[in-house]
């Protein structure tokens, strides 16, 4: 399986990536565990705002310093019945944007139209 081609503009630090370009198989008759379960669970993708210090240096903020979070899962854990929830979090994991969907194709594009507006316009949220 190959991963979701992304594009992620500079001043980003990709946590972890397991969010992959596969369809949900639904498990069993009348069972709502997904086959293919480790590809839908809570922990696919989390990517840090990085900002540069006085040094001209990257670095991914502390919770105190205006921590920004984008991260994605689905929603039961290797449900059938499940979504994909991608959010923007501050450090504190207060949900600045969420966008709910069982589209991975309408996920990759909002989160890329995300990760472009906060670079282009760091005050966007």
């Amino acid at each position: 399986m190959k991963r979701m081609e992304l594009r992620i503009p500079q001043s980003y630090a990709i946590g972890y990536n397991k969010f992959y370009d596969v369809e949900p198989e639904r498990g069993e008759e009348g069972d709502d565990f997904l086959e293919n379960w480790h590809y839908f669970t809570e922990d696919l993708l989390q990517i840090f705002k990085m900002q540069l210090n006085k040094q001209g240096e990257w670095f991914i903020p502390d919770r105190e310093e205006g921590r920004i979070v984008i991260d994605l899962g689905w929603y039961p854990d290797s449900s059938a019945s499940g979504e994909y929830r991608l959010v923007i979090a501050n450090g504190d994991w207060d949900i600045l944007k969420e966008k709910c969907s069982r589209n991975r194709y309408e996920i990759k594009e909002t989160l890329e139209d995300w990760l472009e507006s906060l670079y282009s316009n760091p005050n966007w949220l």
